[in-house]
């Protein structure tokens, strides 16, 4: 998006406001004291490809507005629980987030216009509706201020029209997706490059006008084992935020072929049966770990709803952790180690410049990731957190999720120390996960306070330092508890680019981790997919496997 677009955009924006502010009211109900326009122009390319054949190539162009309309006061507003809740896909403004994507000043303005008189009819409703449970019902946030008053301030981060190169990116996943052509046992495969390149434009009623930019480019490579043994799936997945990073083809070629072969190796693997015991996590799924089990439950907007658990809130300066780790979030950083990070964002989505939250120091509770929601009666600042994806409300966000270790060791040293605790506590084996595709937490209070990691590739060590290849892991377990069974940690870090969804929708969250030892962690099986055979081989090889001339 170029500045004389982002500026005419601005305009429009500013006038519709400013519109609003003055004349936007109904009789008898609170008039707005606070708007805000978040505006994103989104340019996509998504590029896919299977067994050399180009499937689909799609570029497009968008723009969408979330609009916060706040009626009441800075002190007693709409917004309950947290705004955890505000995300109806079902509400009138649902239907009138889209935008056009030309610079017409009327035609932006319109759309405004429809989107915050729908949105300033559902506050008002929110809020006497809010206002009427208060006569029935104990509001425990009602002696909190509802939102963080915030000087207007004015700033441009630096942004770049980005060329990219389609019928190179089209060669490159027609060509990479032939590597997958010769396995009879791949079943399904297909290679993709997406590109996504947002401008956002925010602009609020105390005079804040912000613009940045977000990027992440992607390359996959999916694929589908499957023989009468072993039937695992696996998605072989590259984020970045600089496309200079993205792999070559050989390269990338190379990667898909390793990944290939652990796949064949769990032939020879052993089964996954129910384990509790000494678990080394490499750094990857280390952070995973550390993500799903204190990150969401750091998210500051989960301590203003009831719903929630709220598993740290009265922990604060209390030891958490092995004293060994440090957690930070930093959305302000671009790179770490030279590579960069997809959850960089110069300022939230509240407008606030975005800051370094340290979270955890040396095993010890310090903090939460904040929005402009206060999650205390005085002196809340935000730290610059809130973040969405589309039309749900902005809510505290991890970004750049750093895992500090101190005094850590050496992989060989925590493999050696993994055996003597399997030693010690005299059980036949442990485990060490290498390999994670994702995760889930439940941080709600009315489930159970529980986690869970996909691992794609574990091994099992005995005592005498064998090692054999499982298949069909997943860790789970409770927060507090496994915590605490945080015994060593690494000295080398993994960087992992990814997405993360929740209540505010899918964003882009970089996590940095060293390995974990944990004296004890649950494994369960995976649910095994019950597929059949096909009842004919892919059309280029004969029932035996091998190629058809």
């Amino acid at each position: 998006m170029r500045k004389a677009s982002v500026n005419k955009v601005k305009l429009a924006l500013k006038k519709e406001l400013n519109r609003s502010m003055k004349e936007l009211k109904a009789p008898g109900h609170p008039r707005p004291y606070y708007i805000s326009y978040l505006f994103r122009h989104c340019e996509t390319m998504e590029i896919w490809a299977r067994y050399g054949a180009l499937c689909n190539e799609k570029s497009e162009t968008k723009r969408n507005c979330y609009a916060d309309v706040r009626v009441g006061t800075y002190g007693y507003d709409h917004i309950t629980k947290g705004g955890l809740s505000d995300n109806s896909t079902e509400s009138e403004s649902y239907e009138l987030i889209e935008l056009p994507v030309d610079d017409d000043e009327d035609a932006t303005r319109f759309s405004v216009w429809r989107l915050t008189d729908a949105k300033y009819r559902e506050a008002v409703s929110q809020y006497h509706g809010r206002k009427s449970r208060d006569v029935s019902y104990l509001d425990q946030n009602k002696a909190l201020p509802s939102f963080q008053k915030v000087k207007g301030k004015t700033e441009d981060s630096k942004f770049k029209n980005y060329q990219i190169d389609s019928d190179y990116y089209k060669n490159f996943v027609k060509k990479a997706s032939l590597v997958l052509k010769k396995y009879p046992e791949i079943k399904s495969s297909f290679c993709e490059f997406n590109a996504e390149v947002i401008t956002k434009v925010y602009i609020n009623s105390e005079g804040t006008e912000k613009t940045w930019q977000q990027v992440v480019f992607s390359l996959s490579a999916y694929m589908w084992y499957h023989t009468k043994k072993v039937n695992q799936d696996y998605t072989h997945v590259i984020h970045t935020a600089d496309l200079d990073e993205l792999p070559d083809l050989r390269t990338f070629k190379k990667q898909i072929e390793e990944k290939v072969a652990g796949l064949y190796d769990l032939e020879k693997s052993h089964e996954m049966t129910s384990f509790a015991g000494p678990v080394l996590l490499a750094p990857k799924p280390a952070g995973l770990f550390v993500h799903e089990v204190v990150g969401h439950r750091l998210e500051g907007n989960r301590l203003l709803s009831e719903n929630e658990g709220r598993t740290f809130k009265d922990r604060v300066g209390q030891k958490i952790m092995h004293q060994g780790l440090s957690i930070y979030d930093d959305p302000s950083l671009k790179t770490f180690q030279k590579q960069s990070l997809v959850g960089h964002f110069p300022y939230d989505d509240e407008g606030v410049e975005s800051q370094k939250s340290l979270l955890v120091e040396k095993g010890v509770l310090k903090d939460f990731l904040t929005t402009r929601s206060p999650i205390k009666k005085t002196r809340h600042e935000s730290n610059g957190h809130a973040r969405n994806h589309f039309h749900e409300r902005p809510i505290s966000r991890m970004g750049n999720l750093v895992i500090e270790s101190h005094g850590g060791k050496s992989w060989d040293e925590l493999k050696e120390l993994l055996v003597q605790e399997i030693k010690a506590k005299k059980v036949p084996y442990g485990f060490i996960l290498l390999e994670v595709e994702g995760g889930e937490t439940e941080t709600e209070a009315y489930d159970f306070q529980a986690f869970l990691g996909e691992i794609t590739t574990a091994i099992k060590v005995y005592p005498t330092g064998r090692e054999v290849l499982v298949r069909g892991v997943d860790f789970v377990g409770t927060p507090l508890s496994s915590l605490a069974n945080i015994i060593a940690v690494g000295n080398d870090y993994h960087i992992d680019n990814g997405f993360c969804g929740a209540e505010s929708g899918t964003i882009p969250v970089s996590t940095v981790s060293p390995a974990l030892l944990l004296s004890n962690l649950e494994l369960q099986l995976k649910s095994p997919a019950k597929v059949t055979q096909y009842a004919l081989p892919l059309p280029w090889f004969d029932k035996k496997g091998k190629q058809r001339r």
